[in-house]
């Protein structure tokens, strides 16, 4: 694996000085004509060399071994204390559309019933997670054994994050941003918390690392074929990533001058099965998900708020779930999107509204505190802000930040649809971090070694 070579600097003022005297025969005083160059020249050497760097500092390692072992530390520490509150009994039997359809799976009721009624095939999810569950189950059983595997799994995908996120900061800057961006994954309570949720979140976040790992390799036939199959991989687990995977990858395709071709039809063929199956067993061409007039509805109507209402949810709400079974899966969408377009159109400002609210939401509602996570999410942005100045080559940060969310402020946000790109943005807020805190040592150098007025 190639790394990238750092940021290369224009040598200083008193570098090009020091290089010119250089090639003059020393003398009594060196490569200096006098002792008063030679004064000068220090203390111009002292006012712009800047201080040791924090991130530049040249004798840094990345502690991968430490910060992999802080991270298991936290997540079990946390898992404790949540196992301690919560049965893995109970959770098991929480009620949630992943776990419904895997139950389906499990029992040999196929691919079916997101909300623990018999109403036929689906299309509610993504294939991918509700496999992986229903595979569990059937190996350890219906009770708290499969829970506490569910989590043990959720758990190494998310080490494996912070694996990934040493190994990506590393070679796009440099150890000592590697270490405080894994520093902060490993000690993130959302992200630590996230294992004991039964969901694709730790799978996705691991996938688009590792995705956007290999974004800037991609340079012969067999790895773009690779990365097709991986992104179809990807999209089957979580299709809100597809506009993502698909950016990356035209970005880098743009870089290398290339098309593509064997990535997009490993795509096609990997992926394809999902709709193929869709249009055979429901009779539709869904290439996604079938339930984005339900998602768009929920976050848009007359008594809504702009966000997610538990109390709507077919799971909660037995009138709505009467509705669903009544009408079926996708008759029941149709309706709610066609409520939802329809309120849309005849309030646009509660619409503009709302939806200004879901982008400051969706930025600050990942961590536990608006302040934190208002902070986070400021510093990642300025990291991006500086790298689009100062490293063209890494624009492709901002691709995850600009298209990811786009669905989520029309519908509702959630904190864990943020964590999918914390890993991302915990990279780009040591960048930030470390960036601040080299001008202010420059800076505080600068003014110490500034001639006071009355010499």
């Amino acid at each position: 694996m190639t790394r990238m070579a750092p940021e290369q600097s224009r040598p200083s003022a008193s570098e090009h000085a020091l290089s010119t005297r250089a090639s003059r025969p020393a003398g009594a005083d060196g490569p200096f004509s006098s002792p008063a160059e030679a004064a000068t020249f220090n203390s111009t050497e002292m006012a712009t060399q800047p201080a040791p760097s924090l991130a530049l500092s040249p004798g840094a390692v990345v502690q991968t071994g430490p910060i992999l072992v802080l991270a298991v530390a936290t997540r079990l520490a946390v898992l404790a204390i949540l196992f301690s509150l919560f049965s893995p009994s109970a959770q098991i039997h929480a009620r949630t559309e992943i776990l419904a359809i895997g139950l389906s799976l499990a029992q040999g009721h196929g691919f079916s019933s997101p909300f623990y009624v018999p109403s036929g095939p689906t299309a509610f999810l993504a294939p991918g997670y509700p496999l992986l569950v229903a595979a569990v189950l059937r190996l350890f059983g219906f009770g708290p054994a499969a829970f506490v595997v569910i989590v043990t799994i959720q758990v190494v995908f998310s080490v494996l994050t912070v694996w990934l996120v040493l190994r990506i900061a590393h070679r796009h800057f440099n150890a000592g941003i590697a270490n405080i961006a894994g520093c902060l994954c490993a000690l993130s309570l959302p992200l630590a918390t996230l294992p004991f949720l039964v969901w694709e979140t730790c799978l996705s976040s691991f996938m688009l690392l590792g995705f956007f790992a290999a974004v800037p390799l991609l340079r012969t036939r067999l790895r773009w074929t690779a990365a097709g199959a991986a992104a179809a991989a990807t999209a089957l687990v979580n299709p809100a990533l597809i506009p993502t995977l698909f950016g990356l990858g035209i970005w880098q395709a743009w870089r290398r001058r290339t098309t593509p071709r064997t990535a997009i039809l490993a795509f096609l063929l990997l992926y394809g099965l999902w709709p193929a199956r869709n249009l055979a067993v429901m009779h539709a061409w869904i290439p996604l998900r079938s339930n984005f007039g339900y998602e768009l509805w929920m976050g848009n109507h007359a008594s809504g708020s702009g966000e997610f209402i538990q109390e709507l949810n077919p799971l909660e709400n037995a009138v709505e779930r009467a509705q669903f079974v009544a009408r079926g899966e996708l008759p029941f969408m149709r309706w709610k999107s066609d409520i939802a377009i329809q309120y849309i159109r005849t309030h646009p400002r509660q619409f503009i509204g709302w939806t200004a609210f879901r982008i400051g939401r969706f930025w600050t509602a990942a961590w536990p505190g608006f302040v934190v996570a208002a902070l986070f999410s400021g510093f990642a942005l300025l990291g991006l802000a500086i790298l689009w100045r100062k490293r063209p080559d890494l624009r492709l940060y901002a691709i995850p930040l600009a298209l990811y969310p786009l669905p989520y402020y029309i519908t509702h946000p959630d904190g864990r649809f943020r964590n999918v790109i914390d890993p991302l943005l915990a990279i780009l807020a040591a960048y930030a971090l470390t960036q601040c805190i080299d001008r202010v040592q420059i800076g505080i150098r600068k003014s110490q070694n500034r001639p006071s007025l009355g010499r």
